[in-house]
């Protein structure tokens, strides 16, 4: 999977965690994404699929062909970035708001909510 990434996601190392983070999130690499978990992390999927969450991951909609991210934010604690995965004519934006443990680099993610949005012209 092919995943684009701003190129100010370098300017600090937690925006370069989160936009990490999601690439391995977007190619379904849930090994990787639960090594940035803190032990008893929650993550919670809003709106419809709430029963998605597989052993603590809430897994893409989708296996993508290439995806984008948009923005990544970091002040603190608080992280968060959007941006849309597609596979074939399937397009799904998501944007994930994180917070970590602590504010040091190596500070795991203690919880995080996930939006969806289908393309509504796929509907």
């Amino acid at each position: 999977m092919e995943m684009t990434i701003p190129e100010d996601c370098g300017n600090s190392p937690r925006m370069a965690i989160v936009a990490d983070f999601v690439t391995a999130w977007a190619a379904g690499e849930a090994e990787t994404v639960r090594e940035w978990l803190r032990e008893g992390a929650g993550w919670e999927l809003v709106g419809d699929g709430q029963d998605a969450v597989i052993e603590g991951v809430v897994p893409p909609p989708f296996a993508a062909e290439r995806g984008e991210i948009l923005t990544v934010l970091s002040h603190g604690r608080l992280a968060a970035c959007d941006g849309y995965l597609v596979r074939g004519g399937q397009r799904v934006d998501f944007c994930h708001v994180l917070r970590f443990a602590g504010t040091t680099k190596t500070a795991r993610i203690r919880e995080i909510r996930t939006y969806l949005q289908p393309d509504a012209a796929q509907d």
